[in-house]
């Protein structure tokens, strides 16, 4: 009778472990979820329209798509912001994965799934590429649809041979360059007066209020 009575007492404890077990492997399963929930996702979302399309060879680059909803953009946001070295997420993506593939990783930035290419040959293959690589961005409506942003194939190479040859004549750098020299000549003495200056920013500000200058005074 004793028997039968421990091994009852022993059968209704073991649910509570099993509880006590699942509670405490509860973080850790829904920690896991949250990392690696939205690269799962859209690894199972690519396998399927490979398969669909029957292209069984393609694969997507290593990367990592980040949290759910945000993606990567907190770690671009603490390389650019807190760390100081914008360069320092495409560095982390290479440490972490390699140069196998050429330079391209898998990441999800700004709302959508992107391919980071980072190396001269993955850069090169995108910007002469324009039947396989459009332009997505800006849009027409907001630079209009004549704009050389929007071009793309014969009529972007044309445009861009029209504009170097008119920058590149010797009398456009001359007007180009005594229109550039006061700005610059006063953000020198500007600079000159400060015992700190952060030059990204300057220079940054610089080449912004130039062209800003240029195109919207009557001087």
């Amino acid at each position: 009778m004793e028997t039968m009575v421990a091994a009852h007492d022993q059968q209704a404890a073991w649910p509570w472990g099993c509880w006590w077990l699942a509670l405490a492997l509860l973080p850790l399963l829904l920690a896991l979820a949250i990392c690696h929930g939205n690269d799962a996702y859209h690894c199972a979302a690519f396998a399927f329209r490979r398969w669909r399309h029957g292209r069984p060879r393609a694969k997507l680059p290593p990367g990592h798509m980040g949290l759910p909803f945000v993606g990567e953009n907190p770690a671009l946001k603490r390389y650019f912001r807190r760390a100081r070295r914008p360069d320092g997420f495409v560095h982390d993506k290479k440490r972490r994965y390699g140069d196998a593939t050429g330079g391209l990783y898998r990441t999800h930035l700004f709302g959508s799934p992107a391919v980071l290419a980072c190396s001269p040959a993955a850069n090169k293959l995108v910007l002469q590429s324009p039947d396989s690589f459009g332009v997505c961005w800006p849009a027409p409506d907001l630079v209009g649809a004549s704009s050389s942003l929007n071009a793309d194939g014969a009529r972007h190479a044309r445009l861009r041979a029209c504009v170097i040859e008119a920058v590149n004549r010797p009398s456009s750098l001359r007007s180009i360059a005594r229109a550039v020299q006061p700005r610059m000549a006063s953000a020198l003495r500007a600079w000159a007066r400060r015992s700190t200056v952060t030059a990204a920013v300057e220079t940054n500000f610089v080449s912004i209020i130039i062209p800003v200058h240029r195109l919207f005074t009557i001087q």
